[in-house]
């Protein structure tokens, strides 16, 4: 249950390159019209082991995304990996220059695609605590530099967890954090004004609820917010009304939600349809440069209880070392698909 384990599991890869062959005229995730889920480059990205969270290059040409360890004991270990466009397929996914040794997560490249923000509990100096942090690391023509983290107000008080950002063309930041009483993680924006930050102001009732919400994206013009959301706890103040229960029985995990801001105000959070959410968990929500995609990260698989038909050794053996294991995948979808219309709701 990725949603359930967020506060202890998250992890993401990347690499920088060198520049290579000019973009194609069409991005390689534009397969045109898609109605349903799609799973995305699969033994490449999508793959046995466990893949969560991802972001394009603003060409579209470098894709993005975490690769998690499998253990359970601490600490967990996520790296950014990336792999390149080339010669018509994705290439062997490699791990970026400033991830390998900690737990990251969750990479988003500001639209400009000049640097990248991501989710890390690595040490920060003269800290006594590892909460998670949201860092920023700038891309230069010779590669990346070496990660900051953001400063006060986003990354405060100290122990609170903040993570998950996603940044506006105007550098205002959504990010999810869990600074409030409740202590559990919500929601917030902070705006960029003269190269300083805003204090965090945590969005209203559209958006937060009494459960968690996280992994927030928005689109840079700020027309668009998708995130995930559930809780935890029996049935009656677990998940939200609307989520998805197996056979009946409460599966605290994430769901995907979307808003549409009219007029500078996000309108009601609706849960997305089209069989995104299933009853594995779903994760890690963005869209593609062109907006004409939704990408996001899932365990659906074909494991049920109970199994029907009754499995054999056999076939449980080949279930579990196949890439719909119940570890997560990338998946996507089209835009158009969602019935989200510009200026209206879902």
């Amino acid at each position: 249950m990725r949603f359930s384990r967020v506060w202890t599991f998250l992890c993401t890869a990347t690499l920088w390159a060198a520049p290579g062959p000019a973009a194609p005229s069409k991005p390689p995730y534009d397969v045109g019209p898609s109605a349903l889920p799609q799973l995305f480059a699969e033994n490449v990205v999508s793959t046995q082991d466990d893949e969560v969270g991802s972001t394009f290059s603003p060409d579209g040409t470098e894709f993005y995304f975490v690769k998690l360890d499998q253990y359970t004991n601490f600490p967990h270990l996520g790296l950014i990996c990336v792999t390149r466009f080339r010669n018509g397929k994705w290439s062997k996914p490699e791990v970026v220059s400033f991830s390998g040794q900690y737990l990251d997560a969750t990479p988003r490249f500001s639209p400009d695609g000049k640097a990248m923000y991501f989710s890390s509990n690595r040490p920060v100096p003269d800290s006594k605590v590892r909460p998670w942090r949201i860092w920023v690391v700038e891309r230069h023509e010779t590669g990346w530099g070496d990660p900051k983290p953001l400063p006060s107000p986003v990354n405060a008080p100290e122990q609170a967890w903040n993570f998950g950002a996603s940044v506006t063309k105007d550098g205002t930041i959504y990010f999810s954090s869990s600074r409030a009483s409740d202590g559990r993680l919500h929601i917030y924006r902070s705006h960029l004004e003269n190269g300083k930050y805003t204090d965090p102001e945590l969005l209203g009732p559209e958006i937060n609820s009494e459960f968690y919400e996280t992994d927030p994206y928005v689109s840079p013009d700020e027309h668009l917010l998708f995130f995930a959301s559930a809780g935890t706890g029996p049935p009656s103040n677990g998940n939200r009304k609307d989520a998805v229960m197996g056979g009946g029985v409460l599966y605290s995990r994430g769901d995907l939600y979307v808003s549409v801001n009219q007029n500078g105000k996000w309108g009601p959070a609706k849960h997305l349809e089209h069989v995104i959410n299933s009853f594995g968990d779903e994760s890690a929500p963005t869209l593609t440069p062109d907006g004409k995609y939704l990408f996001f990260t899932s365990e659906r698989s074909a494991f049920t209880v109970p199994m029907r038909p009754k499995l054999t050794y056999v076939k449980m053996e080949e279930m579990l070392h196949s890439t719909l294991n119940g570890h997560g995948n990338v998946y996507f979808i089209s835009v158009d698909a969602l019935g989200l219309e510009k200026g209206g709701q879902p």
